[in-house]
């Protein structure tokens, strides 16, 4: 048994802040840990990238670890470094501001989308949600799923 680790991140900076107001949620952003300390994830400036652990500095954070086999491992991290250079979903996000969460494009992606997709291809349920709905999934709901209890690995601030 292996550990896929995911990131949950809070910036400060109007992006981040809108993002959180409109998903009522306590994240603007998810992304894949790498074995390597990068992060694999959707960003508004350039689409699906790893970025090295110093990328930014976060005002909120918590990390988690998932009992995982290694083929599912291997599965959702080969498939997330091919998904590098995917265009980021603009439309999507404005469909957030909307409320038309049908605003969204299929060959684009934002960051609590893809990690469902990639954890989802390769067995894992993190919800019970159906792939084709994987475009209404926000980082708070992501963070909500019960996979993730108990299994912090790190969190700033500290929770008390």
């Amino acid at each position: 048994m292996v550990l896929f680790r995911i990131r949950f991140i809070t910036e400060s900076d109007l992006i981040s802040d809108a993002i959180r107001l409109v998903t009522f949620s306590e994240w603007s952003h998810v992304e894949i840990i790498t074995d390597e300390g990068t992060y694999i994830g959707a960003h508004a400036d350039g689409g699906i990238q790893e970025r090295p652990a110093d990328y930014c500095k976060p005002t909120r954070e918590r990390r988690y670890a998932i009992p995982c086999t290694d083929a599912q491992l291997a599965a959702i991290m080969a498939s997330a470094r091919k998904d590098i250079g995917v265009p980021y979903d603009f439309l999507d996000i404005g469909g957030m501001f909307l409320h038309d969460r049908g605003l969204h494009s299929k060959s684009r992606e934002i960051c609590s989308e893809w990690v469902f997709q990639k954890v989802w291809d390769s067995g894992i349920m993190m919800l019970n949600c159906m792939r084709d709905f994987s475009h209404l999934i926000t980082p708070e709901m992501l963070h909500l799923c019960p996979l993730l209890i108990g299994r912090c690995t790190y969190s700033f601030p500290e929770v008390t």
